[in-house]
């Protein structure tokens, strides 16, 4: 009878914890879901979060809780259920894109004050639950202003005159990002530069060439994807077992 139930209470704690893998949770929009993907018929596996969860060899439990279309104040009404209650020790942050989004009434959908603030509240939510929050910039854009495609063909170009541009504007919103890492003394994945330095500059026509974003101007590619990837992983930002 002893022996039974020393057998009973081992097996319990490998069932209840002892093999239990650590998450990782990519919370953002449709550069995080990888949305476009099935559009261009691009390969699952080739997504940025699928990359990072292959190169951990399955040491972590990866959650892709990235929603098309989303902006900050959109993930704050889900961010306890897909963040918090799910616990887990890493955080990856990716917004911005669809708050910068200029509609009509030269109104962005999600202000600079309020974008700030709901990225603070995203980080320091994480820190009091003891996860590791890293904040990412958004990508740069491809105007598109002689292209049948690319962002303007969808957005006024006349919304974003007076504040520089398209390109410039949603940059704007990504300083808000670095600002907000190093006030917050967390890591920062600065997509934003990363995609520059390997296109060579920051005009549509380097963009373009890069290969690095697809027709809608702002989503990426798997060839993005993979350069998102190796920002994470060559950063040594999450530590293997």
């Amino acid at each position: 009878m002893k022996k039974a139930l020393i057998l009973l209470l081992l097996l319990l704690a490998a069932g209840c914890g002892g093999n239990q893998k650590e998450k990782i949770v990519a919370f953002g929009d449709s550069n995080t879901q990888g949305a476009n993907w099935s559009l261009h018929h691009y390969a699952t596996s080739e997504k940025w979060v699928n990359l990072l969860g292959n190169s951990l060899r399955g040491e972590y439990n990866i959650i892709n809780a990235g929603i098309a279309g989303e902006t900050t104040e959109d993930a704050r009404y889900r961010f306890e259920k897909n963040v918090l209650d799910n616990k887990p020790n890493y955080l990856f942050i990716m917004f911005g894109t669809n708050d910068a989004a200029i509609f009509t009434g030269n109104v962005p959908r999600v202000s600079k004050e309020r974008f700030k603030e709901n990225l603070l509240y995203f980080v320091e939510s994480s820190k009091d639950r003891g996860i590791q929050p890293v904040l990412m910039t958004c990508l740069p854009l491809i105007e598109g202003t002689n292209h049948s495609l690319f962002y303007y063909s969808i957005y006024d170009p006349k919304a974003f005159e007076q504040v520089g541009g398209a390109r410039a504007w949603h940059n704007s919103y990504n300083e808000i990002v670095r600002e907000t890492a190093k006030e917050t003394n967390v890591p920062l994945i600065d997509n934003w530069k990363a995609f520059v330095k390997e296109a060579g500059g920051d005009t549509d026509k380097k963009l373009i060439e890069s290969g690095l974003i697809d027709p809608s101007g702002n989503h990426m590619t798997p060839k993005g994807a993979r350069l998102v990837y190796h920002e994470i992983n060559d950063h040594g930002y999450i530590q293997e077992h």
